[in-house]
């Protein structure tokens, strides 16, 4: 009986999923209001406007495509050269095109008025929804409603409704809605357009739809199916015609419409590509996946979806109390990190699955930026991204082999093979031809690389990832740093490099990139002793493997003992690289009307390479990823010199020098800083979000709450809390994976509570603000700030005397 009415429930519920997309409260959402028929700020929306899961993201365009939108549908790891300099991030073929014919004329700009226009973008749930009234010249008033998503519990899976309402007339109106294959990348000459796909098949039937279309360069082959049909026929006269246009495939109803009624219309879509149906199979793999998606319904799907979001929600959420603006931008960030974490092995581009921009390609940002943000939340999905890494090894070792080197040599830009695809030039249009060096110079990456190797394992404990595939990275890195340093004298050096300011080229011994390769060949000389003590077969036939011999590791540790580092012993300060301090000495005295420096007068980007002014923080990295490797009046010092000379011309920047500023003290600019980084796309700050998402920056907010004004950082095995809140906020909470405990904060201007959950309770060391403590898991601790007291749950006190930890890292 109850099984029974359980069906009976299902099948109403697979005919009327709207309940499941009712929007979440206002702040959940993300409005955008006006239909602007500028091609820059419309195209801003649909960078705004994203959704996605990971494997495939579509843009927030507009379903009938109005003039100046860029619509677009990208799919992880989908590469391709043909007509490029290099491989890029290819548009697929869409599903989402509706247009709306009235008498004859495109409801659409610029041929009918806009009553009113609104998007909606649906944060807790990744639903996108638009509203849009019409008037047509002839006086007539069409009201076009639209809601879709892309499911996260099935990857391939979409789901689109459409609602029409004609206010005041009645008569026709036809309804166009298929699949597109005819699809092309922005060229970089203004109009040019670069075609990747080629047409394989196209089926049609009256409830079915199929395109099919292949990667010039790479085969890959990429299926679109869909079923678009109304929702309630009811009554209604329709004249159904399926047509092809090309590349295109439209299914096309001609409705006769009664005035002020509602007509919907909903859409099932599924993508598929040859990575994961074979080729042979792709047309029947894919239908056979849209007809099961239509027998489960949408409701059931819909529901699934909005599940997972709300446990991703659960765990990821931050909450920010007294200031709403910091607190829709760090979940707006947060949303971006969602629905671009790869649920499948993969990686993360540094415009994410928004655009072509950076030509969709992974580079340092991934590790550096955007990576924690996963490790400290959906350790699973930091797995995948360094599974990228080490899939694309033999690339690397390519790049290696063609720079003359030994090892691995990881490209700052990277697509499928992981072979260096860096762009040649920095422009087609210069008379003379200025090229781009960050390929062969900025190879800092490499250890970049590595340094996200050891973090996830710090974090994680996950032994066999280091053992199955780390170590193998590790070492065949260490290999190609002990080719590439240059013996001098009594120390060793790495010369003409690229740090991260990028301002300065061909430089010698940039401090960022020599301290990151000393711990990097330290770590694996250490790691190979380690597992070298333990007689493990799977390491054993590793070193078989690469011949990898004890004296080869202790080159390693004589390299990192001696490589050059360029510190004042007096002073602490650090030179950025060989001659830095003998460049002319300017700071940033002036700043624009939206707080951005101003170059000094006689300086331009031609010859700023001849000064101190550098592009982002250098120097300062260091500090960030190794917090705990310098003492405060070091970073202090260096933080008060550096901060005045950069120009934070990169997305990277301010994040950087609001984690580290709060890290010394210097809390003067953290909070403008931060908010610079959150709204760095919300309110277009560089001038280009057009182009994609600036993922650096969105990873860093994240970065900039916990590790920043959370303070929280681990050392060894021990938390470390120096939380400070700007005056504002009033609450700040979040919690962390950590091994297999759940770390739980609620920071407030008084005193911070601490709670970790794990399944068993042990003792974990703690240090706040400088004292250490004794905190056991599953219990509830606050901290109080001055005098400094740790109160345990049950009303015990105790003072830093009776809880502190004898064995002080």
């Amino acid at each position: 009986m109850n099984t029974q009415s359980d069906d009976v429930r299902d099948n109403r519920f697979r005919e009327d999923p709207v309940s499941l997309l009712d929007l979440s409260p206002k702040r959940w959402l993300l409005r955008r209001s006006g239909y602007s028929s500028r091609p820059k700020r419309l195209q801003v929306n649909e960078t705004l406007m994203t959704i996605g899961n990971g494997y495939l993201n579509i843009r927030g365009s507009l379903e009938e495509l109005p003039p100046g939108s860029y619509r677009g549908m990208y799919i992880n790891g989908i590469y391709d050269g043909s007509e490029a300099d290099v491989e890029e991030l290819v548009k697929c073929p869409v599903w989402t095109d509706v247009s709306l014919w009235i008498d004859g004329l495109k409801v659409s700009l610029p041929d009918c008025k806009v009553i009113r226009h609104e998007q909606m973008l649906d944060m807790r749930k990744g639903i996108l929804h638009r509203k849009s009234r019409f008037r047509l010249p002839n006086g007539k008033i069409v009201t076009f409603a639209t809601t879709k998503l892309v499911f996260l519990h099935k990857v391939h899976w979409g789901y689109m409704r459409v609602k029409i309402v004609p206010e005041n007339f009645s008569g026709k109106i036809r309804v166009l809605s298929g699949l597109n294959g005819d699809v092309l990348n922005r060229g970089f000459f203004p109009g040019e357009q670069l075609k990747h796909l080629h047409l394989e098949r196209i089926e049609r039937g009256r409830d079915l739809m199929y395109l099919e279309m292949k990667t010039r360069e790479h085969g890959i082959r990429i299926s679109n199916a869909a079923s678009w049909r109304m929702v309630d026929q009811g009554g209604t006269s329709v004249t159904w015609e399926p047509r092809i246009y090309g590349e295109k495939f439209t299914s096309e109803m001609i409705l006769d419409v009664k005035k002020g009624f509602s007509y919907e219309f909903e859409k099932y879509a599924v993508v598929y590509t040859s990575r994961e149906i074979p080729e042979e199979r792709m047309f029947n793999g894919t239908i056979c996946g849209l007809k099961s998606y239509l027998r489960n319904g949408a409701y059931r799907e819909i529901a699934s979806h909005i599940k997972l979001w709300e446990k991703s929600w659960q765990q990821a959420d931050i909450v920010i109390d007294g200031d709403r603006s910091a607190q829709q931008a760090i979940r707006y960030n947060m949303y971006q990190l969602l629905i671009n974490g790869p649920r499948q092995r993969g990686s993360i581009g540094a415009k994410f699955l928004s655009s072509e921009g950076y030509l969709g390609h992974v580079f340092w940002d991934t590790e550096i930026f955007i990576f924690p943000f996963y490790l400290y939340n959906f350790p699973d999905i930091a797995k995948n991204m360094l599974m990228y890494r080490y899939e694309t090894l033999p690339g690397a070792i390519t790049n290696a082999e063609r720079a003359g080197y030994k090892g691995a040599k990881y490209g700052w830009e990277t697509a499928t093979t992981g072979e260096d695809v860096t762009p040649r030039f920095a422009s087609k249009l210069e008379r003379t031809i200025r090229l781009i060096y960050t390929g062969a110079e900025e190879d800092h990456i490499v250890s970049d690389v590595i340094y996200a190797v050891e973090q996830y394992f710090r974090v994680t404990g996950d032994e066999d990832f280091l053992l199955d595939y780390a170590l193998e990275m590790v070492f065949q890195t260490a290999r190609f740093w002990a080719s590439r340093v240059v013996a001098s004298g009594e120390v060793f050096e790495i010369k003409t490099v690229i740090g991260p300011d990028e301002f300065h080229e061909h430089v010698d011994n940039n401090v960022y990139t020599n301290f990151l390769v000393k711990w990097h060949l330290r770590l694996a000389a250490i790691l190979f002793e380690y597992f070298g003590r333990r007689d493990i077969e799977e390491f054993s036939a590793l070193c078989r493997q690469l011949n990898l011999q004890q004296t080869e590791v202790r080159q390693w540790m004589d390299i990192s003992d001696r490589l050059k580092f360029n510190i004042d012993c007096c002073s602490g300060l650090i030179e950025q690289f060989d001659g830095y301090f003998d460049l002319k000495d300017y700071v940033i005295t002036r700043h624009d009307r939206k707080g951005g420096p101003v170059l000094p007068q006689g300086i331009t980007y031609r010859n700023i390479n001849k000064t101190r002014l550098i592009k982002q923080a250098d120097v300062l990295m260091m500090f960030l990823l190794f917090p705990h490797a310098f003492s405060d009046e070091v970073k202090r010092v260096n933080y008060d010199f550096y901060e005045k000379r950069a120009l934070h011309k990169s997305s990277l920047s301010h994040c950087s020098h609001a984690m580290v500023g709060l890290a010394v003290g210097n809390r003067q600019h953290a909070y403008r800083y931060f908010m610079r980084t959150a709204l760095v796309d919300l309110e277009d700050l560089h001038g280009n979000t057009e182009l994609g998402i600036h993922g650096a920056a969105v990873g860093g907010t994240w970065q900039t709450v916990v590790r920043g004004f959370g303070g929280l950082t681990l050392k060894s095995d021990r938390i470390v809390l120096k939380p400070w809140l700007p005056k504002r906020w009033r609450r700040l909470l979040f919690k962390v994976h950590w091994r297999d405990r759940v770390i739980r904060l609620e920071i407030c201007h008084d005193n911070v509570s601490v709670f970790i959950e794990a399944d068993v309770e042990i003792p974990v060391p703690c240090t706040f603000w400088g004292r250490c403590f004794t905190i056991s898991t599953n219990k509830l601790y606050t901290f109080n700030y001055d005098p400094i007291l740790c109160v345990k749950s049950g009303g015990c006190d105790e003072t830093p005397s009776h809880c502190a930890n004898s064995a002080v890292d």
